[in-house]
């Protein structure tokens, strides 16, 4: 009879209604597990969203480019740990739209990096870019990327000029540039004397530095009263340290990373320059400061990027996350990098609703986002700069430390707006004269991802 009511169906049907999802499954998601409809009326139509989870996912690859090898290998697997912890939260949350991640070694090499950038581009025919810790390396591949009309994220490159006089329309970048940097830990270096003394890494990070520390010291009267620059990867630094302590220096200031911070600072305490002078830099984090003799240099003031203590509404749910995931090395910023640049990117692809590059700039332009710190951040038109705040990182000895692997705390903070300045900066509009001029055509033998 036509009102018939069905009151009881077989465990066949129950599985081809339920699927996979099981009896839990199907309740939680409204599924009826006995039928009560006509006989005659039409099958009920699964809910939307198990439609969409029924068919293919949608596959966007993600091109990560970094120092897989050579002297920033280290941070790079940093940064690459980062990105993975969001990415794998964004398929978790989203079975219709998956991220991949695609590696290229750039080894510290710009040559290599371009090289890798384009085989990503051409041949595994990546939706987007991102990466980088060799400033030198990123400014390459930037160029690469507006070549290519590919949309290109810079994680960890520093040097003021990706977002200045060398910027590109298709380049954002997360982390802070060297001028942002030297405009949080210049003043507090400050305050340890007005002689300084400059050990600089000869290449765009290391230069830059130098050149926006200088330019704050002698603003405030201040005297370079040497700066020595040295090959990347270099191991003997007597030379140009016996020169700094024949100074009158208040001052020895790092301009440079990783293992040529750790290997010079160890000999500038071997040579006793700790009990003449105090330490400073642009950068360091974490990740440096483990082969650091940080017990011999409590007090040294670094450019620091982010660290547990923030003070933002999630920054101990993202410390807690990059931690699970720090084997064998220190929590540190550059996993942070490496989260930001992930969360950022879901969120702007999926907003934007494609790869397409040009759409993909709007979608980042003006964007604001939580960054984990007290206030938000977000990403300027102007020069494509994630605007944060910045601080100076105070090393401290080991029996104040919060934990063993936390060898900094946040010694003082300044806006994103007073760290990156106002677009009117000469960087900035620089940038800006690039940005709005430059055109993105269609990409080359490929067709943009649909995620909408």
């Amino acid at each position: 009879m036509k009102d018939e009511i069905f009151s009881d169906v077989s465990r066949s049907e129950f599985l081809r209604r339920t699927g996979a999802l099981g009896i839990a499954g199907a309740t939680a998601l409204g599924f009826p597990l006995l039928e009560t409809r006509a006989l005659d009326a039409r099958p009920l139509l699964p809910p939307k969203d198990i439609i969409a989870a029924a068919g293919p996912a949608v596959r966007v690859k993600i091109g990560h480019i970094d120092s897989f090898s050579g002297v920033y290998a280290a941070a790079s697997e940093s940064q690459q740990t980062g990105l993975e912890a969001a990415l794998d939260a964004a398929n978790r949350k989203n079975s219709r739209v998956q991220f991949d991640i695609v590696k290229g070694d750039d080894a510290s090499a710009p040559a290599t990096g371009t090289v890798e950038a384009k085989r990503l581009i051409s041949q595994v025919k990546v939706d987007v870019l991102t990466g980088c810790l060799s400033s030198a390396v990123g400014l390459a591949v930037s160029a690469t990327s507006q070549e290519n009309n590919i949309f290109f994220l810079a994680q960890g490159t520093h040097d003021t000029n990706i977002t200045g006089p060398k910027a590109h329309r298709v380049t954002f970048r997360q982390t802070c540039s060297n001028a942002m940097l030297a405009n949080a830990v210049g003043p507090a270096l400050l305050k340890k004397g007005k002689r300084w003394y400059f050990l600089v890494a000869d290449y765009a990070f290391g230069t830059d530095g130098f050149a926006r520390l200088s330019k704050i010291l002698l603003a405030n009267g201040g005297t370079v009263v040497g700066a020595d620059k040295h090959p990347l990867g270099q191991t003997d630094y007597s030379a140009y340290l016996t020169r700094a302590r024949n100074t009158n220096a208040d001052v020895l200031v790092f301009s440079n990373y990783g293992p040529d911070t750790q290997n010079s600072s160890k000999q500038a305490v071997g040579l006793g320059l700790n009990k003449k002078m105090a330490f400073g830099g642009i950068l360091c984090g974490n990740e440096v400061a483990v082969g650091m003799p940080c017990d011999d240099i409590p007090g040294a003031l670094f450019g620091y990027v982010w660290g547990p203590e923030a003070g933002g509404t999630r920054t101990k749910e993202i410390y807690n996350i990059l931690k699970a995931r720090a084997k064998a090395f220190p929590p540190n910023w550059r996993q942070y990098l490496g989260f930001m640049a992930g969360e950022n990117l879901v969120d702007r692809i999926l907003a934007a609703g494609t790869t397409d590059a040009e759409t993909l700039v709007r979608a980042f332009e003006g964007h604001q986002y939580d960054a984990g710190k007290s206030q938000p951040a977000y990403f300027r038109k102007c020069d494509h700069q994630a605007v944060q705040q910045t601080y100076a990182g105070e090393i401290v000895p080991k029996n104040k430390r919060p934990s063993p692997d936390e060898y900094f705390r946040i010694a003082s903070t300044v806006g994103g707006e007073f760290a990156a300045e106002t677009c009117a900066n000469p960087d900035s509009a620089a940038a800006e004269k690039i940005i709005t001029s430059e055109k993105i055509a269609a990409r080359a033998d490929y067709t943009a991802v649909k995620t909408k």
